[in-house]
């Protein structure tokens, strides 16, 4: 008997499948009695076929060595969007199994496989159990699918992604490309493994925070105003504010609200717009300006709701800007400026004590 492209001594199973140690163990006694029962001792080269494929998503290490050349570093292995986050931990190739490698989480204590047949390779892909990153929505269905290939391999995974920490390995040609592709709501972010290249990110989920807020601001005006003999007045309107700023790409319901080298900049503050019978209107266009490298902004829309209070009422605006991708430092100005009315008895009082509030945001 002269048996050739012999299965390795461990199942082999074309979509992922998790392989326990107590199944390693009795698969490799099944093969070494197979073996031993054709009676002659083989002629040919026993080799682990191409396309034999194991995953396992219980291994609770990282399988390759710490500063070995096969880890990501930094941010390469990053890929994130609105529904998902996720890092690529290490990608190795190799003919034999490596010394320094945890393998044994993986196959089962003292591991052993035939060789690779020529041309072929062992390639393993591991995912980091910890991506230092969270996803900013959870996915509806329809809205998230990915697929990791490896040379002809495949796994696709419908409304999830590759899990923390989970492992992808099987023989494939030698230097086949390695690619992930991730469609989070019809958005396609692709990672050439190989190259350690990465397409199609949504630029401000890789650039800064996404939130941000200034100093508060305060200060206090008087003012006053002549009809006929009548004289009025108000001393010591004291305000305060502070100004909340948020970088989006993404927003449940609405979907994608920039393109992806760009992001949504809303700003938002509170203003007591009536208090005690006078009214202090303020046209945040007039008396707020925000302003990027590039010079000022012009915003894309600008609203408010009231809130009534006792005797007040709290009004808070919003305005968004269209801004890129990659700038995060900002300068604002507020400069409330008069006149206060009184409307109960027509008048409209200038302000003195006014001032202009100047301050710098950043998402760095």
């Amino acid at each position: 008997m002269s048996p050739k492209d012999i299965a390795p001594a461990h199942r082999r199973a074309r979509t992922p499948h998790v392989i326990r140690r107590s199944a390693f163990a009795l698969l490799a006694a099944v093969a070494v009695m197979t073996v031993a029962a054709c009676g002659a001792p083989p002629t040919g080269t026993l080799h682990t076929r191409a396309g034999y494929t194991l995953t396992s998503d219980e291994v609770p290490v990282s399988v390759c060595p710490a500063d070995d050349a096969s880890r990501f570093a930094g941010d390469e292995g990053l890929l994130m969007g609105a529904h998902f986050a996720l890092r690529v931990e290490c990608v190795a190739s190799f003919d034999a199994l490596p010394e320094g490698f945890q393998l044994d989480y993986l196959f089962g204590e003292n591991p052993s496989l035939y060789s690779p047949q020529p041309g072929y390779e062992f390639t393993l892909v591991q995912f980091s159990r910890e991506p230092g990153v969270e996803a900013p929505f959870n996915a509806e269905a329809g809205e998230l699918a990915a697929t990791l290939k490896i040379g002809d391999e495949a796994w696709d995974f419908d409304g999830e992604v590759p899990a923390p920490g989970e492992v992808f390995f099987t023989v494939a040609e030698k230097d086949a490309p390695i690619t992930l592709e991730v469609v989070d709501v019809e958005r396609t972010q692709t990672m050439d493994l190989r190259e350690r290249t990465r397409e199609g990110l949504i630029q401000a989920l890789y650039t800064g925070k996404a939130v941000a807020e200034s100093e508060v601001v305060e200060g206090s005006v008087d003012g006053s105003a002549t009809r006929g003999s009548y004289e009025y007045s108000f001393d010591d309107w004291r305000y305060q504010t502070q100004f909340y700023l948020a970088r989006d790409v993404f927003q449940p319901g609405a979907g994608w609200v920039a393109e992806p080298d760009r992001a949504l900049l809303t700003v938002e503050f509170g203003w007591l717009h009536s208090a005690n019978g006078l009214e202090w209107a303020i046209d945040p266009n007039e008396a707020f300006k925000i302003a990027d490298a590039n010079g000022a902004l012009t915003p894309l829309t600008s609203e408010h709701v009231d809130e009534d209070l006792t005797d007040a009422v709290w009004r808070t605006f919003t305005l968004t800007y269209d801004v890129p991708a990659d700038m995060l430092d900002y300068s604002l100005s507020f400069h409330p400026k008069g006149p206060v009315k009184w409307p109960a008895e027509d008048i409209s009082m200038s302000i003195s004590g006014d001032k202009n509030h100047e301050l710098t945001v950043s998402f760095a």
